[in-house]
């Protein structure tokens, strides 16, 4: 064929390849599962907007499972309603999607039916006030699933399917609503479901766990926040099973229940009160000593399916390891690291895998010698800042909240590409702002629940600032409560955090002999419970920045990484604050640096009671004194510009203070964003005159610096807005995030106009945003459960024909 007559088939063919891929380019959004993690994109006008999960990888894992029918595919649960699945034995793991397609969910039990392995049933219950628990089933191995009718509305802790039928369901739930509270049947694999404990009984109620007898299904164990009970007429009639005459300790929290598969008259049960075992099917307990007492909460029990001497007990203080039937207990990891759940693969008896929380999934192949991360692709970690080096490319720091024994802080070098620990001298403390000094880009400073760190090598150390103190170990720091979740899971315990982590803490062994004194001493302090709607869970709250952490005495902190004592050492000498200067041990939510009217430069640090400063951090801080504003009220955002370096905004729970003096005197915005947590405050880096506020109703904006404010309703909704940003390198372009029902707007004309742009994002609900300094096209994104964001903006050609 001549050139002159390919020519008009290949221009056809070439016309024909673009118009397709701009009719892909123009798809509303678009789920992918490619190596760069790619999780949404949408377009609008003649821009790809492009969102990527990066991690860090892990987080809190709350239910792990394998197929009965091949035991590298395996599920795993979060605390946000998403259900990840692997393929390849946990080397790596995909979000479901559309998954449950609700968030606010706890999903704390999947279970696979042993005879279709595609059928996949997850209880769940709910954490956000907005959303409702229940029984979910997937039918095409959790691509897609749907609420089982009959149980909407459950808080489902617990659910079991019948060894022996896989038809056989029991769920226990733990609703606040009697009639939803009980335990509930389906015989036709969940089409239909009745309740068989009585409606409103004080002792047959939240139920934690249950187990049916493999032998017949009429035959039911359930686990209470008291004591287990049992039915053998399928729930007729119910007979408490454990108690102190027949060798329970009363008031045992009951977290699992397992029946031996082949001798249904051995069973297991796990509890706050340590480990149980019955040879009359629950006729009579005794406990299994050898666990030390501290770690006694054991959230999960697994006797190995080939091996019954081999006993596996994850507990709040690590995982355990019997191999002579519960006479010793080795422990296998470090103590302060938490286990959810054990498998161990029924094709290799050597291989162990363990969910945990902060670490997520790790896994074994000598029976739980030695751990190896496995959360490529998964993450559950809720950011609660990011900085962007403003002076190396692709430098990223961020924090991680409630993620004491994973180090709190995580940096990265390839703009989150990969990440690593960051948290030496942190001791797990939560970080819920950085700043880099401007002139000394080396030197950051995080402000954290026990005061404010600094780092002189940019995030590889941290040490704290302020009046040197006596003791050397740090204690565990407290914790502030987390933001929108009214409800709290009772299996949920505090984190420890005075240990300093690092890889080689797991993995270190502790040989316990089984003793009397271990298995029958008890504590009254350890063994109270708190009540369900006051137990503290990381699962059911996160960062908010209208309430305040706990009062408890300051603590003891220097900063710097633990050492053993030796006899020699003296302790040193306590340095005496000097009139008016305190101990900085407070949340401090925000950090900046500013110039008093003689010209000293200081820091500014924004507190859960009030605005502090310094100007030599081994003195202390001073309180300073808004006028207008209770002396120990909370500030939630101060900030100040480089070409008005004497001029502040302060950011309060009764509006927007403003300081032109450095501090000396204040002035209260009476218009605008008074009478409103101000959570946010950005100036654009360009133009000190324009400043953009979000509180926690609306947006507003001045273009005067500050003198007059109009509020911004463009597009924009009325919410929790945490963060607003204002672009380094577009004078145009800024970002708001609104928390509280979660979305992220944006607006390319200086914060008059906004559209949303997150599509449907795993987690919508964005506690903090930033620009990347480098790339005008990029910013960073700090979620309640997906880790971190990347936001690029992709610019599409608009004449076709120069295609």
């Amino acid at each position: 064929m001549k050139a002159y007559r390919l020519f008009p088939i290949l221009t056809l063919l070439l016309v024909c390849s673009f118009i397709a891929v701009i009719r892909a380019d123009d798809q509303a959004y678009d789920w992918a599962d490619d190596a760069n993690h790619i999780v949404a994109s949408s377009t609008s006008g003649t821009e790809v907007h492009q969102w990527e999960v990066t991690g860090p990888w892990g987080g809190d894992v709350r239910s792990l499972v394998d197929s009965p029918a091949d035991s590298n595919v395996l599920y795993l649960g979060t605390s946000d309603g998403q259900i990840f699945r692997s393929k390849d034995g946990a080397r790596t793991w995909q979000r479901l999607r559309p998954g449950l397609e609700r968030r606010g969910l706890s999903i704390d039990h999947i279970v696979i039916d042993p005879r279709n392995p595609n059928t996949v049933y997850a209880g769940a219950w709910a954490v956000a006030r907005d959303e409702q628990g229940g029984v979910f089933r997937s039918d095409d191995g959790g691509d897609h699933w749907k609420l089982l009718e009959g149980t909407k509305g459950l808080s489902v802790r617990s659910l079991a399917i019948a060894p022996s039928d896989s038809n056989f369901l029991i769920a226990g739930s733990a609703n606040d609503d009697p009639k939803l509270n009980g335990v509930f049947r389906s015989t036709d694999a969940g089409k239909k479901w009745e309740r068989i404990s009585p409606v409103g009984d004080k002792e047959i109620r939240n139920i934690e766990s249950v187990a049916i007898d493999p032998r017949d299904t009429n035959i039911t164990y359930i686990g209470t926040w008291h004591l287990p009970w049992k039915t053998t007429d399928a729930g007729a009639s119910w007979k408490q099973t454990g108690y102190k005459a027949v060798g329970m300790i009363d008031d045992s929290d009951i977290f699992g229940i397992s029946v031996n598969p082949t001798n249904g008259d051995q069973v297991y049960i796990n509890a706050c009160s340590g480990i149980y075992r019955s040879a009359s099917a629950g006729e009579k307990w005794v406990k299994i000593p050898g666990i030390p007492f501290s770690a006694r909460r054991t959230y999960k029990l697994l006797v190995h399916p080939s091996n019954p001497k081999i006993i596996f007990a994850g507990t709040s203080e690590g995982l355990w390891r019997s191999k002579d039937d519960g006479k010793k207990w080795m422990l296998l990891t470090s103590k302060t690291l938490v286990i959810r759940s054990i498998v161990v693969t029924r094709d290799n008896p050597n291989r162990v895998l363990i969910a945990t929380d902060d670490l997520g999934i790790r896994t074994s192949d000598n029976l739980g010698d030695d751990f190896t991360d496995a959360n490529v692709g998964f993450i559950n970690r809720h950011v609660l800042a990011i900085m962007p080096d403003a002076t190396e490319r692709g430098r990223l720091l961020a924090s991680v909240f409630h993620d004491g024994s994973g180090g709190s802080v995580f940096s990265s070098a390839d703009g989150g590409e990969s990440w690593q620990s960051a948290s030496r001298g942190l001791a797990g403390r939560d970080v819920f702002s950085f700043y880099q000094m401007p002139d000394n880009p080396n030197v950051l400073y995080a402000g954290t629940n026990t005061g404010v760190y600094r780092s002189n090598d940019r995030g590889s150390n941290w040490s704290f600032i302020g009046v040197e103190q006596i003791k050397t170990v740090e204690k565990a720091p407290t914790r502030s409560k987390r933001p929108a979740h009214s409800k709290t899971s009772r299996n949920k315990p505090s984190k420890r955090a005075s240990v300093e982590w690092s890889p080689t803490a797991v993995g270190r062994y502790e040989l316990v002999p089984a003793s009397k004194h271990t298995s029958s001493h008890k504590s009254k302090k350890s063994a109270q419970k708190p009540s369900a709607k006051k137990a503290t869970s990381k699962v059911a709250k996160a960062p908010n920045k209208k309430q305040s952490t706990k009062k408890e005495k300051p603590m003891v902190a220097t900063g710097q990484p633990q050492r053993r004592q030796t006899r020699k050492e003296k302790p040193k000498a306590q340095t005496a604050l000097l009139p008016g200067f305190v101990q900085l041990t407070k949340e401090v939510d925000d950090i900046t640096s500013f110039s008093d009217e003689g010209g000293r430069v200081g820091l500014l640090a924004a507190t859960m009671d009030g605005l502090y400063r310094t100007f030599d951090e081994s003195k202390g801080w001073e309180r300073v004194t808004i006028s207008g504003y209770e002396s120990n009220g909370r500030v939630f955002s101060v900030s100040t510009h480089k070409d008005t370096p004497r001029k502040v905004f302060a950011g309060t729970k009764q509006g927007l203070f403003i300081s032109i003096d450095g501090c000396s005197t204040w002035q209260h915005v009476d218009r605008g964003p008074s009478d409103m947590s101000v959570k946010a405050i950005a100036q654009d880096p360009r133009d000190a005159q324009l400043v953009i506020v979000g509180t926690n109703q609306y947006i507003f904006r001045s273009t005067n610096g500050g003198r007059t404010w109009v509020r911004r309703g463009g597009g924009l909704p009325s919410g929790d807005f945490t963060s607003v940003v204002i672009s380094p390198t577009n004078p145009d372009e800024v970002l708001a995030s609104e928390y509280s029902k979660g979305g992220v707007y944006r607006s390319t004309d200086k914060g008059y106009m906004w559209e949303r742009i997150d599509a449907e994002l795993p987690s919508n609900r964005v506690w903090t945003l930033t620009f990347d300094p480098f790339d005008r096209d990029r910013a960073y994104a700090g979620s309640f459960s997906s880790g971190v964001y990347v936001f690029t903006i992709q610019h599409r050609a608009t004449n076709t024909a120069q295609q």
